[in-house]
């Protein structure tokens, strides 16, 4: 088995991942035990696949009955640090600044696989993934030795940080396992300290309901009225918890595969005006079809624009805002629309929404106006 473990690594590492590791593909009992009590707490907020049995999530035969192992992969997606903020931008977590890394990191497993099978000169079954299974892939990628769960949830490896996307192989093949990742954050709580919503209770339990890269990504709904003001300049995602990890201030490491670098995908920042333009679907799909924005989709997007641009009191976006006001067929992105102009004031933005008020039909929308035109009276200001 040692032999077939040692042809693995070089595979994947001629592959192009960085981290290796294999555990047995039995049920993953501490991460099933943690998933429990996160959704007892109802921390899962809007993720009906994270509020999935436990035992369907923690067990990988579940996805494969003949699996007998799985194969942790890491890859850095480190594009570098954000730039300064041009003006009347959003910023991007720094995982989808590429492509989307579903269709680059699947490509290489099923080169990886092949490899695999042409190697040991057999039919390998396997069933390669990344992030798009019910399965609790960090608590795989920990036992694999890839790393150890930071205070903020993130697998942190003690040569790389937490700045890497994991992949898993299930595979039939017998193979020798690596010991569990172990580290430690010692003392430090810089994430628990920096996170702008609190969202991280306790360490390694973060709180979906609050977490800004819940509610600029897998939420589907509004975002709360009390937590727009802190999501502050992000459009999509959040790195507050990682930028201050001391791991990845000092061990992050540039992602070597271009399809991860700034220039390929969306970037470190959206042009707020540019995205409150966007009108359809096939708009949004053109222009972001091949990056993981396309996870919130056009009425979230233009839904986190709306909030950056009345954090931002981005007077610029006004016209844009007033459009999405008058005219989005989405009550979600008319809705804070009109929240973003409340924030931002003036005349212009009065006169709309009063204008608004008049016409809007969708009870929710209705009353976000009527608190956006007691907010642009009273000259209030965040």
């Amino acid at each position: 088995m040692s032999e077939v473990r040692e042809m693995i690594e070089e595979l994947a590492r001629e592959a192009g991942f960085e981290l290796v590791g294999v555990t047995r593909a039995g049920r993953l009992e501490e991460g099933g035990e943690r998933l429990r009590r996160w959704q007892e707490a109802g921390m899962a907020a809007g993720m009906g696949y994270m509020r999935r049995p436990v035992e369907l999530l923690s067990d990988p035969r579940r996805l494969q009955k003949s699996a007998r192992s799985v194969i942790s992969l890491g890859v850095s997606y480190y594009p570098g640090d954000h730039p300064e903020n041009p003006g009347g931008w959003g910023k991007v977590a720094r995982y989808a600044w590429g492509e989307d890394y579903h269709r680059v990191i699947k490509g290489r497993l099923f080169g990886l696989r092949a490899r695999l099978e042409e190697a040991l000169g057999c039919r390998v079954k396997a069933r390669a993934f990344t992030d798009a299974v019910p399965l609790l892939e960090r608590s795989a990628a920990q036992r694999a030795g890839l790393g150890f769960f930071g205070r903020n949830s993130c697998l942190i490896n003690g040569e790389m940080g937490s700045y890497f996307f994991i992949a898993e192989l299930l595979v039939d093949l017998e193979i020798e396992p690596d010991e569990p990742g172990e580290g430690t954050c010692g003392r430090c709580r810089r994430c628990i300290d920096a996170c702008p919503t609190g969202a991280i209770k306790a360490p390694g339990v973060v709180d979906a309901r609050l977490c800004i890269s819940y509610l600029t990504i897998e939420n589907r709904g509004e975002i709360p009225r009390e937590l727009r003001p802190k999501i502050g300049e992000w459009a999509f995602g959040c790195d507050v918890c990682q930028q201050v990890c001391p791991y990845n201030r000092r061990k992050a490491k540039r992602s070597r595969w271009p399809e991860f670098s700034a220039g390929a995908g969306a970037g470190p920042y959206l042009k707020i005006i540019e995205v409150l333009g966007i009108q359809s679907e096939e708009e949004f799909g053109r222009r972001f079809g091949h990056t993981p924005l396309t996870r919130a989709g056009r009425e979230g997007l233009l839904r986190n624009c709306c909030v950056v641009a009345g954090n931002l009191k981005l007077t610029e976006a006004v016209p844009a805002l007033v459009r999405c006001l008058r005219e989005d067929g989405s009550a979600l992105v008319r809705g804070h629309a009109a929240w973003a102009l409340g924030e931002i004031g003036g005349k212009e933005a009065g006169e709309a929404l009063r204008s608004a008020a008049e016409t809007e039909e969708d009870g929710w929308c209705l009353q976000e106006i009527r608190l956006a035109l007691e907010a642009n009276r009273e000259g209030r200001v965040g």
